[in-house]
C-alpha cells in the first residue's frame, strides 16, 4: 500500500498536470472573452459613428450647418 500512495497519480506529477490543465482552461476562457468583447466594441463604435453621421446629415438638411461646417464634421466622423 505504501507504493500506491507514494507513486500514485503518475508518480507525483498528477497534481501538477491538474493545475496546468486548470490554468490552460482559464487562459482559453479569458482569450475567448476578450475576443468577444473586442468584436462587440468595434460593432458599437461603428454603430455610434453611423448614428452621428445620420444626425449630421439631418442637421445639414435642415440648414443648421453651412457647406464648409458639414464637410469638416463629416471628414472628422469618417476618420
Amino acid at each position: 500500500m505504501m507504493n500506491y500512495y507514494r507513486h500514485g497519480m503518475m508518480g507525483g506529477w498528477g497534481i501538477f498536470m491538474m493545475i496546468f490543465l486548470v490554468i490552460l482552461i482559464v487562459v482559453i476562457v479569458y482569450a475567448v472573452i476578450k475576443l468577444v468583447q473586442g468584436s462587440n466594441k468595434n460593432a458599437t463604435s461603428q454603430s455610434n459613428r453611423d448614428e452621428a453621421l445620420e444626425i449630421l446629415n439631418q442637421r445639414y438638411a435642415k440648414g443648421e450647418l453651412s457647406d464648409e461646417e458639414y464637410q469638416q464634421k463629416k471628414k472628422i466622423l469618417k476618420e
